[in-house]
């Protein structure tokens, strides 16, 4: 499964940070969560769960139909299989799944989530709207910053930057992610916006801040002549992230590799 750690380099580029954006997120933002929940109940599925998440994906998809030959309508079990197939390219079954698993659970905000990142890979991007507002209309769902992120880039994805960017903010502000702050400042500079700036600026201040989020910040800084700021990243990145190659290459002053 894609690191949900971004590559800063990648995302630089003028276009090439979407493209890397998008393929960090809507697979590395689908996970069995709710199913890892559920091992002290059910271990075999537990077990599945597992191997899913080791990439062993066709040992996971025979241990979860041994659990549906117990249990026909499991929901997590079949939420699973909808992740299983959509891994292994192989939509028309994780459609059948991802359906018959929120027939089963409709309340669950979790298959509802990975059901939407499902949909929006396939490019049906209203369908997957829908299911990612589903999960967020659930008043017990604690991951909604998690599916707000995810909207956004779905959204992106399907050209709407206007809709990301309210999704991204939003997100940042129910739960402060060095992944969203990126992809917000991101968009706004792609898109010239005096926001960028501002966005990596206060995400900065935040102890969640990241060496990814600082060097940027640097970075921009110096093109801005910002030396007051850029004396302040340096600080921070040197008292924080010391081993990092952010602040080697701060040292090194490479700013523009």
């Amino acid at each position: 499964m894609p690191s949900l750690c971004l590559n800063i380099q990648a995302v630089r580029a003028s276009k090439c940070w979407l493209v890397a954006l998008i393929s960090m997120c809507l697979f590395g933002c689908s996970s069995p969560s709710s199913i890892t929940s559920s091992q002290n109940t059910n271990p075999r599925l537990a077990l599945a769960a597992a191997y899913y998440q080791n990439g062993q994906l066709h040992i996971a998809l025979e241990e979860s139909r041994k659990v549906l030959e117990a249990s026909a309508n499991d929901p997590q079990a079949l939420g699973l299989q909808g992740l299983i197939y959509m891994r292994l390219d192989e939509p028309a079954l994780a459609q059948k799944s991802f359906s018959l698993a929120e027939m089963a659970a409709p309340l669950d905000p979790d298959i509802a989530h990975n059901h939407a990142v499902f949909l929006c890979e396939q490019g049906k991007y209203k369908d997957a709207f829908g299911r990612f507002e589903s999960a967020l209309n659930l008043p017990l769902y604690s991951e909604k910053a998690k599916t707000m992120w995810v909207w956004g880039v779905c959204s992106n994805k399907s050209g709407d930057f206007l809709s990301a960017q309210t999704l991204w903010a939003q997100s940042l502000s129910k739960k402060p992610n060095a992944e969203t702050a990126l992809a917000l400042a991101l968009s706004y500079k792609h898109h010239n916006d005096y926001r960028a700036a501002e966005v990596l600026s206060q995400f900065n201040r935040l102890d969640v801040a990241s060496a990814e989020t600082l060097w940027l910040g640097a970075q921009w800084a110096r093109q801005s002549s910002d030396f007051v700021a850029l004396k302040r990243y340096a600080t921070l990145l040197r008292q924080r992230f010391p081993n990092s190659s952010q602040w080697d290459a701060f040292q090194r002053e490479a700013f523009d590799d």
